[in-house]
């Protein structure tokens, strides 16, 4: 009657899916997506002195539009990587403010406080368009 094979072979997909999601996920320190000059973290925890420093450098004239700031473990600590319309000079400066705090700092700092639904799955259009409004220093 029913053919069994193709759920099972769903399930399995959906199964592959997660763990490969995961893995990629794995060494993943924090993401902070950046809008319009607002930033917003997305997954992990930023330690509240680091992400004012990162607010304050993607505030800076000329405003930045979009970007991703993501930090993850490395082999000999962890590196901070920016993607986005975001220049050299700013990356730089992010570098700087991110050296002055060990993988140990990065892993106690507090987590979101009332994450939407956004940031609890790690999506950034989903967070963004959930963001409860909060002021420029609230998301942590």
């Amino acid at each position: 009657m029913y053919d069994s094979f193709p759920m099972a072979q769903v399930i399995f997909a959906v199964v592959v899916v997660a763990v490969i999601y995961l893995a990629w996920r794995a060494g993943e320190i924090f993401c902070v997506s950046v809008r319009n000059g607002r930033a917003l973290v997305i997954r992990g925890r930023v330690p509240p002195p680091l992400l004012r420093a990162i607010r304050e450098i993607i505030h800076s004239q000329p405003e930045i539009t979009r970007a991703t700031i993501r930090a993850v473990r490395g082999e000999h600590g962890a590196r901070l990587t920016a993607r986005g319309a975001i220049d050299e000079g700013r990356v730089q400066r992010l570098r700087n403010a991110f050296g002055l705090y060990p993988v140990a700092k990065l892993r106690a700092a507090p987590p979101i406080t009332r994450p939407t639904l956004g940031q609890v799955l790690g999506i950034a259009w989903l967070a963004w368009m959930l963001d409860r409004g909060r002021g420029f220093g609230r998301d942590i």
